[in-house]
């Protein structure tokens, strides 16, 4: 959400607008009154002699400055990913290191290219994106593929990785919201796996899939039911054996 500009997105379902349709998406209802009384209920309004008495200041959203996209090298960044169950030799693989500036401050963060030249970014403290967002693709060969598997993230997909469970052409949404951006992309697969996560936002996701594209959908989120995501189960497996070597 940002609050200088009294607006919110919704990575997850795809939705944003003010604080109005914020509150119908919470108190799921279109009555306008009814979500008014809400708001004013859940947000007193000021007195007038505090509006006046009280100075705003108004800051442009935070924007990336001097990005360099160079190879994976730092040793947090690696280390970061191996937290999350993900090997050198893959994260080094598929994955890039950028540095940027933003409100003068020096950061660097895994990167993650996308099909418009933007980047998903990721640290230990950090999660966000160079825009432009859009989806990622990765073909296995240069010869179409019959089969594509799609995740949500690109984190998940290295953890398919890790995992040796994937072998077909990958599509990565980045957002689920940008579930609509792969339909033209998946059309002339005969088979597609779908790697989502087990919450409403993954299911609803599937669902948008398995409606345009029926029985080539295939959800292979049974492979970590009982986890969130991919990830949680690579992680948390990890967990296991490292506690079973010890022991």
């Amino acid at each position: 959400m940002e609050t200088t500009l009294n607006c919110w997105y919704d990575f997850g379902i795809g939705k944003g607008g003010n604080i109005v349709d914020l509150a119908a998406e919470i108190y799921q209802s279109t009555d306008m009154r009814h979500l008014l009384r809400c708001i004013a209920d859940s947000c007193p309004i000021p007195s007038m002699q505090t509006v006046a008495s009280t100075s705003v200041t108004r800051h442009s959203a935070p924007s990336f400055e001097d990005i360099r996209i160079v190879p994976l090298e730092s040793h947090a960044l690696v280390a970061y990913l191996q937290e999350r169950g993900i090997p050198p030799e893959i994260s080094k693989a598929h994955c890039q290191q950028v540095h940027y500036s933003c409100r003068g401050k020096q950061y660097y963060s895994v990167a993650f290219a996308n099909e418009s030249d933007g980047y998903e970014i990721r640290n230990r403290y950090f999660k966000g994106c160079i825009s432009p967002k859009d989806i990622s693709i990765r073909r296995i060969r240069d010869d179409p593929s019959t089969e594509c598997a799609v995740f949500e993230g690109f984190i998940d997909y290295l953890s398919a990785l890790t995992l040796g469970i994937i072998g077909t052409d990958i599509i990565i949404f980045n957002s689920v919201g940008n579930v609509n951006k792969t339909i033209p992309r998946l059309r002339d697969y005969n088979a597609i796996h779908c790697y989502l996560d087990n919450d409403v936002a993954g299911k609803t996701a599937l669902g948008q899939l398995t409606e345009r594209f029926g029985i080539k959908v295939i959800d292979r989120s049974t492979l970590y039911s009982g986890y969130n995501d991919l990830n949680e189960y690579l992680t948390t497996s990890f967990t296991k054996i490292k506690k079973y070597n010890y022991e």
